[in-house]
């Protein structure tokens, strides 16, 4: 029975790579856990586990066959610090050494709302992944099985909560005046986000901007430098985080493999190791403009990278505001023509409008869940 890294992502079930004969008994040898390890097995282990988490990959192998394939995921201990191999999706042959039986798991109340939050604010002090470049592996978790209720929802990734929680403090997410709305510069969008990440800290004594950064245009040469300042010894860092910084620019071409930054004398594209998350998007880059966050940390092989990015489209260039769909853009437009047209009454309200970025959380017959509003 083969196995194979495929992407989470960018596309969902894209082959990476099949594993060598070696690398697959070195997993299967470990997942089993029948018999001790030997050195050479573990090493071979721990590389396919660290790569799958670099990579953001899933680990299938081809004993279940049709449209939902056996699959493996690389999990982090947080306490720990350890790397372990959990199941999800579908469980492996009973006659597959990764067999291990599903448990249930219930993700909706009774009322319908989600137990658990599928996206929420991130803290400035706590945000960064934990460090996995020198983690070990531990015995197998166990398997879940996958939530299958109407409320259930991708969870959206740590840079996307990053992301949409610079624009809610930024203000970014409101609308002051429907009619006639308020236009900005690009430029003064982006100062608004500089302005929070200069007036927050990852850490005691460190500001927010000097990991989150709005100069994607740097050259490769000014990406190393950087990391290096972050990778002193000297510099103060949180504790068994990844050391990492960020750039966060907006765009109008973004597809799941690439994303472009353009200027008026010429173009970078930049193509995520873990490719590109769209917001709500099933196609390439669909509704643009867009917000667009990229991570930039060491690779395997030592040169920095870009690891992974995100977009969420947004309103007009002028007016920045993150909306989800295409029909939500169509709304805000229809809200501006309804408070144009109100605005020709002598009593006429000031209208104003605010875009929910996160889960709110919601008590419906005396059960907390939560909801995803739309527009207050």
């Amino acid at each position: 029975m083969a196995m194979q890294l495929v992407r989470k992502k960018n596309p969902t079930g894209g082959s990476i790579r099949w594993l060598r004969p070696d690398e697959e008994d070195a997993v299967k040898a470990y997942y089993s856990a029948r018999a001790p390890l030997t050195t050479g097995e573990l090493t071979l282990a721990s590389s396919v586990l660290q790569e799958m988490r670099q990579k953001e990959a899933w680990l299938e192998c081809d004993c279940v066959h049709g449209e939902h394939p056996a699959r493996n995921s690389a999990n982090l201990m947080k306490d720990t610090g350890t790397l372990f191999l959990a199941g999800f999706s579908h469980e492996h042959d009973m006659s597959c050494r990764m067999y291990r039986p599903f448990c249930g798991d219930e993700g909706a109340t009774r009322v319908g709302t989600r137990k658990t939050a599928g996206s929420r604010r991130i803290s400035y002090r706590d945000f960064l992944p934990p460090d996995d470049a020198g983690t070990t592996i531990k015995a197998p978790g166990r398997p879940t099985k996958p939530e299958d209720d109407r409320t259930r929802r991708t969870r959206r990734p740590r840079i996307a909560r990053l992301l949409l929680t610079l624009i809610e403090d930024a203000g970014l997410n409101r609308i002051d005046s429907l009619f006639p709305i308020p236009s900005r510069s690009v430029s003064e969008s982006v100062n608004m986000l500089r302005n929070v990440t200069e007036q927050n800290e990852f850490i005691r004594g460190r500001l927010l901007s000097e990991i989150v950064r709005f100069s994607p245009g740097i050259s490769e040469n000014g990406r190393e430098q950087l990391m290096k300042t972050l990778e002193r010894p000297d510099a103060h860092w949180p504790a068994n985080k990844t050391r990492m910084f960020f750039q966060i620019f907006t765009s109008t071409k973004v597809s799941r493999d690439e994303v472009s930054f353009i200027w008026p004398d010429g173009e970078l594209v930049f193509r995520p190791e873990r490719g590109l998350s769209i917001n709500g998007e099933a196609q390439d880059g669909a509704r643009p403009p867009y917000w667009v966050i990229l991570a930039f940390r060491r690779g395997m092989d030592g040169s920095v990278i870009c690891s992974e990015g995100y977009a969420h489209a947004l309103f007009r260039r002028g007016c920045p505001v993150p909306v989800d769909s295409g029909l939500e853009r169509g709304t805000l437009e229809s809200l501006s023509e309804a408070a144009e047209w109100l605005s020709k009454k002598s009593d006429a309200p000031a209208l104003s409008l605010v875009k929910p970025l996160f889960d709110i959380e919601v008590d419906l017959e005396g059960e907390k869940g939560f909801e995803s509003p739309r527009i207050i």
